[in-house]
């Protein structure tokens, strides 16, 4: 019995390797092979279709809605978008022009009841409910297929209630502008005077004016801030003094005439009057002598 020569390690080593590049080329070769597909699983794969979308051209009359009350209307603007899975784009605009009179029916029944909830001149809250009832769409079928109708509407006012409240709605909108500038104006001529009494305070060295002495020079930077408000201080300063003036009158014939109606019935006419005069000139009753007092203070 012939014994076959041991392979060394180098020789197992290659042999290894041979089989297992064989191997690897053995696997590549069948992932390269065709695959036969049995026809009934391509036919059993139904195809994917796209869906169509159509819009016409809005109606050239608006539709009419009765709003509450029964005697103004709402005037609707009707758009339908129309969609399909089983039609063309140009079938799908055949069905929808057919369809038109339909939708625009089908769309008065049902917002027909939401408008009488409404007033007339609330057009944006109709519109909203309107659109809100509409949103889900309905749809029409046939042997052509089924056929999505969505529609949407914009609403505005009677045109008789429109013209009414034009006037008033141009008047409104004149007075806010009034009131704008106004406000503008009032803002402007307050930093000016400010601007200025402070230009005339740092020029006297006052240093900070007291309420006696802004009430003193506000009509002398009001000339220079603005005209109107020039014209307001310097009569309302002419007031003043001729209320001053009253009062010591009102005063001088009191102290001839306290003997007939008592010395404290005269200090309580007196006080009375000397409250009502600090009030009416902007000031809190007896300030003039405490600014005296503390002034006096201030100066020990």
């Amino acid at each position: 019995m012939t014994t076959a020569p041991r392979k060394g390690p180098l020789a197992r080593l290659r042999q290894w390797w041979r089989t297992r590049r064989d191997a690897r080329r053995a696997i590549t070769a069948n992932a390269l092979e065709p695959v036969e597909w049995e026809s009934s699983a391509l036919d059993s794969v139904e195809p994917v279709t796209q869906e169509s979308f159509a819009e016409l051209a809005p109606g050239k009359q608006p539709l009419l809605l009765v709003a509450r009350g029964d005697v103004f209307e709402f005037q609707v603007l009707p758009h339908f978008r129309w969609q399909s899975h089983e039609m063309s784009v140009e079938r799908l605009r055949e069905k929808a022009g057919a369809l038109a009179a339909e939708a625009r029916d089908e769309l008065l029944k049902r917002a027909w009841p939401l408008a009488r909830t409404c007033d007339a001149v609330d057009a944006e809250r109709a519109e909203k409910l309107i659109n809100s009832e509409l949103a889900t769409g309905w749809c029409y079928e046939d042997q052509d297929g089924v056929v999505k109708c969505r529609p949407t509407v914009r609403l505005r006012v009677d045109a008789a209630l429109r013209d009414r409240m034009r006037p008033v709605r141009l008047d409104e909108q004149a007075m806010k502008e009034h009131l704008r500038l106004g406000l503008l104006k009032a803002d402007h001529a307050r930093q000016l005077t400010e601007a200025w009494l402070t230009v005339i305070a740092d020029l006297e060295q006052s240093g900070v004016l007291t309420p006696v002495q802004r009430q003193f020079l506000v009509p002398f930077a009001a000339t220079l801030a603005d005209g109107d408000l020039a014209a307001a201080t310097e009569a309302l300063r002419e007031s003043r003094r001729t209320g001053a003036l009253a009062l010591a009158n009102v005063l001088n014939q009191a102290t001839r005439n306290h003997e007939q109606i008592g010395l404290f019935e005269f200090a309580k006419a007196y006080d009375k009057a000397s409250s009502s005069f600090s009030q009416q000139m902007g000031l809190t009753p007896f300030s003039w002598i405490l600014d005296r007092r503390h002034t006096e203070e201030g100066v020990e």
